[in-house]
């Protein structure tokens, strides 16, 4: 739940924002030619995109390119409200702040796939986070220039961070968007905890319009499909393995072990305990 948010406004469209919120909290956004810098306070969060997932942990912020993102943020101090500042960072900011010479040093090196950066709050990145409070305390003192300025003094800093050679990977191809087809997203996060919304999300699709083209690919549902995929995975677990049936599940994208094993049962026909025990290798 959003408890409240600030936005400085670039040409009246929100660039640098602070939300406080009580967690868990769970958003999507579609970075659409731009990125952004997130930087969590009190907040430790997993982000979900299309080529994989990133977990960011306290003191920590993440650079992220174009694309669409799941957020699920999770509270470190019950006492505290949870706060996140964003940065979205346009390619008409970005071009001006990159030096071009960096940029044609490393660009034939590059994984042109990157789509996050990991990046550790050091003293420079802290004392200029805290600095964005100022303005947020007095939006009079705000305007185009210094919302400018600021972006501009992000990207110096990133630039000049330790261990700054992912960061600066990412910047030079921060808008380059990458394709990936329903099916590579969806088995990306086969096992993760995410709804077919989600997923849809993750595609740039609706909910109708995701069921209809995976179906249409697949001969079956998105969710059948899934399910198939992580039973199959449990059978595997099942057989290979002497981890409990419990933690199987949920590594199989299972929460519920109940339903886990009415769900393993309906398709091989024997609860998970029975199949190990019957089919176990010797």
């Amino acid at each position: 739940m959003i408890l409240t948010q600030k936005h400085m406004k670039l040409s009246g469209k929100a660039v640098i924002s602070h939300f406080t919120f009580h967690p868990p909290l769970i958003a999507s956004s579609d970075l659409k030619n731009e990125a952004c810098f997130i930087f969590p306070i009190n907040t430790e969060g997993k982000l979900y995109r299309v080529d994989g997932k990133t977990d960011v942990y306290k003191d920590q912020g993440v650079l992220m390119k174009c694309g669409t993102y799941i957020n699920k943020w999770y509270g470190l101090d019950p006492s505290k409200v949870a706060e996140v500042l964003i940065l979205r960072l346009s390619p008409e900011i970005m071009e001006d702040a990159i030096d071009v010479r960096i940029g044609g040093m490393v660009r034939e090196r590059l994984d042109s796939k990157r789509t996050t950066a990991l990046v550790k709050i050091d003293v420079l990145l802290h004392r200029f986070l805290e600095g964005l409070f100022f303005y947020f305390d007095h939006p009079e003192l705000v305007n185009d220039e210094l919302v400018v300025l600021k972006i501009k003094e992000l990207t110096l800093l990133l630039l000049n961070a330790k261990d700054s050679n992912p960061i600066i990977q990412l910047l030079t191809t921060l808008f380059d968007r990458d394709k990936y087809s329903i099916k590579e997203i969806v088995d990306t996060h086969l096992y993760e905890n995410l709804s077919i919304e989600n997923y849809a999300q993750l595609c740039n699709l609706s909910v109708s319009s995701f069921n209809r083209k995976f179906k249409k690919a697949f001969t079956r549902t998105p969710f059948q499909y899934i399910k198939t995929k992580r039973l199959e995975k449990a059978a595997h677990l099942l057989l290979n393995t002497d981890e409990a049936i419990s933690h199987i599940g949920y590594t199989c994208g299972f929460n519920d072990p109940t339903y886990f094993t009415k769900s393993f049962k309906s398709m091989y026909l024997e609860s998970p305990s029975l199949y190990r025990q019957q089919n176990h290798r010797k």
